[in-house]
């Protein structure tokens, strides 16, 4: 087994950006094979802390369906799961560690929230128009004084594609 430091999902590039950089030939195969190893295995230590604490893992759960059912009853999941595309795309954005494979329809909505568990992820707020929206979100600490929250404006580019075209701290 792989000795690796027990680390954030946050500080990896997310497996997409791994396999566009060993196909761009910035790294080699070796290092994605390793760096997606340790990926793994910090979702797998995630997962095992549930295990050992199943209450908190079912609140986490319930929190984060309802999170994600408040946001369905207000826009579609199809516009949800662009916009958390366009903001896996960034590279300085702490959440595109676990967002990065939110076009999976196999994977539900709710398991990219969240609400309590650090590093947290909540969106406050959300307005999508077909060609443009702009998203209120939290991320970071699980304490709501130092938790970051960042205003997201979104463009929908010739490609058709939302993008992020501005970012704002607040």
């Amino acid at each position: 087994m792989l000795a690796i430091l027990p680390m954030k999902l946050a500080p990896f590039p997310t497996p997409r950006t791994l396999i566009r950089q060993w196909q761009d030939g910035e790294i080699e195969r070796e290092e994605m094979q390793r760096l997606m190893a340790q990926h793994q295995l910090a979702l797998l230590d995630e997962a095992e802390q549930y295990h050992q604490n199943p209450i908190a893992g079912y609140i986490e759960g319930l929190l984060n369906k309802r999170a994600a059912r408040r946001l369905m009853m207000q826009h579609s999941e199809a516009a949800i799961r662009e916009l958390f595309m366009a903001l896996s795309w960034l590279d300085d954005f702490p959440p595109s560690a676990f967002l990065w494979n939110a076009d999976h329809w196999d994977l539900a909505l709710h398991a990219f929230f969240r609400t309590k568990s650090e590093p947290v992820f909540r969106v406050r707020e959300m307005m999508i128009k077909s060609s443009r929206a702009v998203i209120l979100i939290e991320h970071g600490a699980a304490k709501k004084s130092k938790t970051q929250r960042e205003r997201i404006t979104f463009k929908r580019h010739w490609k058709g594609e939302m993008e992020v075209v501005k970012r704002e701290r607040v």
